[in-house]
């Protein structure tokens, strides 16, 4: 197992630290729950460090990006980050990243840590001249500070005017007096920075962070309360929500694909453009006690017929109630008020489709 360079600094906190993404790593340091509250009405500060860092140089480096990127990459600017997903040639997805435009030719690619490896051998095995693809992912610490009160922290700490970052946009600036790419991005649903630094720098970056953040009741985060986070405010999760056996049409991804260009799995996808989706991801609201539904979950419609099955499921704190999403086949009678039933531990419990999102934070909603 890998450790993080923060691993020494979480076990001096009292984190409980879990096997993750072959990685030793906090999943929390007093309770998930109370570790959410933090986010949702503070801010706090996750070590996320040990997600993937993948460079992609040269004059060709767009031109690479455009073809195993489903998104477009061409129109970026520097400063910009996009969303995206890289597919088969079947269309089923490999991995689900952000592309941040550090110029024409130089692109860094956040990928999630369970797909490191697999993300480079497919990117490098389509490497062409004038675009050379390399992994920094054992350089580099991430820390993600999130919350409504985020600014106020990150502005203690930076000369530059970072409360005026745009959503999805970064710059390469110092905070804390070391060399960083800030990005006002995150996996909470919150409004926050992404803070990449070498790894030589995590301990003291994280130090004067929380230091930074003590008048604001700023809280170490584990990863419990990162996933009941990103849940809540239905954002996708690798080996859940999507995989290579579901491409992005049916996960609600269509925003992610430019089918003005070429990339890989295009044919696949405008088969299913053509033909229709097969399924969608849904939310569900538990209306019977009894059981919490998890990923894997079946779910019937309403008698002995199985449609679909659960991908995430758990309590939902800021709304209130279970929830889960799933995928259950297009149309079909599947909307908003539906009723379908949730097979937990032997039992059919009834739940009723709702609509997306269980929660709405703040992230996005940034000063101009």
């Amino acid at each position: 197992m890998k450790r993080t360079p923060l691993y020494d600094v979480h076990v001096k906190a009292s984190a409980k630290i879990v096997p993750f993404a072959g990685y030793e790593m906090p999943i929390q340091y007093t309770s998930i729950l109370k570790e959410h509250e933090v986010v949702r009405s503070g801010v706090g500060l996750f070590d996320v460090s040990h997600m993937g860092e993948i460079e992609i140089k040269g004059e060709n480096a767009i031109k690479l990006a455009e073809s195993i990127c489903t998104n477009n990459i061409r129109d970026m600017k520097p400063g910009d980050i996009k969303y995206t997903v890289m597919c088969k040639e079947d269309g089923g997805i490999i991995d689900d990243f952000f592309v941040h435009f550090v110029s024409p030719e130089n692109l860094f690619l956040v990928v999630n840590a369970s797909n490191v490896d697999k993300d480079f051998e497919w990117i490098k095995s389509h490497e062409i001249k004038g675009a050379v693809v390399t992994n920094l992912s054992d350089e580099y610490s991430e820390l993600a500070l999130q919350g409504p009160l985020a600014c106020k922290v990150i502005e203690k700490l930076t000369d530059f005017d970072a409360p005026s970052l745009s959503y999805f946009t970064f710059k390469e600036e110092k905070v804390a007096g070391v060399s960083a790419l800030i990005a006002r991005t995150g996996y909470t649903g919150e409004d926050g920075f992404e803070i990449y630094i070498k790894n030589k720098d995590a301990v003291a970056v994280w130090n004067l962070v929380m230091e930074a953040g003590e008048e604001f009741g700023i809280q170490p985060i584990g990863l419990g309360a990162r996933d009941t986070l990103r849940f809540e405010v239905c954002y996708w999760l690798y080996g859940n929500e999507l995989d290579e056996t579901i491409n992005p049409l049916d996960a609600g991804q269509k925003f992610v694909i430019d089918f003005e260009k070429d990339f890989i799995g295009k044919t696949a996808l405008l088969k299913v453009k053509e033909d229709g989706r097969k399924r969608k991801l849904i939310c569900l609201k538990l209306l019977d006690k009894g059981g919490v539904p998890r990923h894997g979950y079946k779910v019937f419609d309403g008698g002995e017929k199985e449609i679909g099955f659960i991908t995430s499921g758990g309590m939902l704190p800021n709304a209130g109630y279970i929830g889960a999403m799933a995928y259950v086949p297009f149309g079909k009678g599947y909307k908003s008020g539906a009723n379908v039933q949730i097979s937990i531990r032997g039992k059919k419990l009834q739940a009723e489709i709702i609509k997306k999102p269980f929660y709405k934070g703040t992230a996005g909603k940034v000063r101009e």
